[in-house]
């Protein structure tokens, strides 16, 4: 059984070889002759699965995404000629959510918002959304879903909840203190997510909320938000995602608080994750049983000394929470990062497209090591409370007394 592999898979040949006859092919080099007597090809996302590439493919039987999103695979060809296909759905779930955690945090420290008195709006209940609710139930924050695809299949059951959390429709999303945008990208059919949020949504928006994209940029209108940027009063706005990437519209970039390269999800978990599901898939596909997990390939990294101000509460502090988990992954880093990147390859007022996609690119395929809550040990005061290890415990971390 020949794969042939993208080369920017964490561990790809580690995890494959002892499954197939692998090979691997540099990241954006794939033309349709190297598909010729290939049984299974496994890419990302920088890889487009079209009826060009796939011309040449006369074995081709399964094609699989490391990756979460699937935009980049023509499924409806893919589905007309035979082959079968797949990807790693949720497998950067945990690292979007703590992105999400992040950006609280800091609205919190720069009093945008009173977390633990706020309503966080959740659009798209799938596996990011999830996650994003399993953190604030975790730390205590209220928040509500909007996803009506979910809410109808869950009502077809007789469910009216998702992981304990009521759906409300977009028009209570939009009175939300924070809304964070987690649906897929949707062009037609019953559920269309394409600039779901338009003038009218953003409008609506006040000052004193913010709203966060780490999903994908098409969702929103950007160019009705960024008339409702210039306008004095605006919200506060958070994008790791852009309309038409790689060649984005740098101009939002001097009205939104934060903005990152798409790499909300971009976690050493996340990716290697998203080899671990791909592996299994083309296991079953082989007809093999997996014999390698994500722990053969993930150490845990040094322990975090964590000094709570306030150990024997009965709730965690938001300012201890602050402290231990911008110690673990601060969104401001990836900001300065992402703004300097751009202004060094600038040197002038209007920038080439080409050097705008270059850019952004270049960001997101030399992002920095970044690690999830899973692979902390914290080390807490022997006199911290129960329900605070219960919460760290939660969020991920590992926990000791000392």
């Amino acid at each position: 059984m020949k794969i042939l592999l993208e080369d920017t898979i964490p561990f790809g040949t580690d995890y494959l070889n002892s499954v197939g006859d692998v090979e691997t092919y540099a990241w954006q080099s794939l033309v349709p002759e190297m598909l010729r007597d290939v049984d299974i090809l496994a890419l990302r996302s920088t890889t487009k699965v079209t009826p060009e590439l796939l011309k040449s493919a006369n074995k081709l039987k399964f094609v699989t995404t490391a990756t979460a999103g699937t935009n980049h695979l023509d499924k409806i060809h893919l589905d007309e000629v035979g082959i079968a296909h797949s990807s790693a759905a949720g497998c950067n779930a945990v690292a979007v959510a703590e992105y999400v955690l992040s950006v609280l945090l800091h609205a919190q420290k720069a009093q945008k918002v009173d977390l633990y008195n706020a309503t966080v709006g959740i659009v798209g209940a799938g596996n990011v959304g999830t996650a994003l609710s399993r953190i604030l139930t975790a730390i205590g924050v209220k928040h509500c879903l909007y996803d009506p695809p979910l809410q109808q299949a869950l009502a077809s059951t007789g469910k009216t909840q998702h992981n304990g959390q009521s759906f409300v429709d977009l028009a209570q999303i939009a009175t939300c203190d924070v809304v964070s945008l987690h649906a897929p990208f949707i062009k037609g059919g019953d559920y269309p997510t394409y600039q779901m949020i338009d003038q009218t949504f953003l409008e609506a928006l006040t000052p004193d909320q913010l709203l966060i994209n780490a999903c994908r940029g098409e969702v929103i209108d950007e160019e009705a938000l960024l008339r409702v940027l210039q306008k004095e009063k605006s919200p506060t706005v958070v994008l790791d995602v852009f309309d038409n990437e790689p060649g984005i519209n740098k101009a939002l970039f001097d009205y939104v608080w934060f903005v990152t390269p798409h790499i909300a999800g971009h976690s050493v978990e996340g990716k290697v994750r998203g080899t671990q599901m791909i592996y299994e898939q083309i296991c079953e596909v082989v007809g093999t049983a997996p014999d390698k997990a994500l722990s053969d390939f993930l150490d845990k990294t040094n322990p975090i000394n964590a000094e709570l101000a306030s150990p024997e509460a009965s709730r965690l502090s938001v300012d201890d929470l602050i402290t231990v988990f911008h110690h673990v992954y601060d969104v401001a880093i990836d900001d300065e990062i992402t703004r300097n990147a751009f202004a060094l390859t600038s040197g002038h007022d209007e920038m080439p497209d080409r050097h705008i996609a270059n850019t952004f690119s270049a960001l997101r395929k030399q992002y920095r090591v970044r690690r999830e809550c899973s692979a902390y040990t914290l080390q807490l005061p022997k006199n911290t409370s129960k329900q605070i290890q219960n919460t760290f415990t939660k969020l991920g971390f590992s926990v000791s007394l000392v």
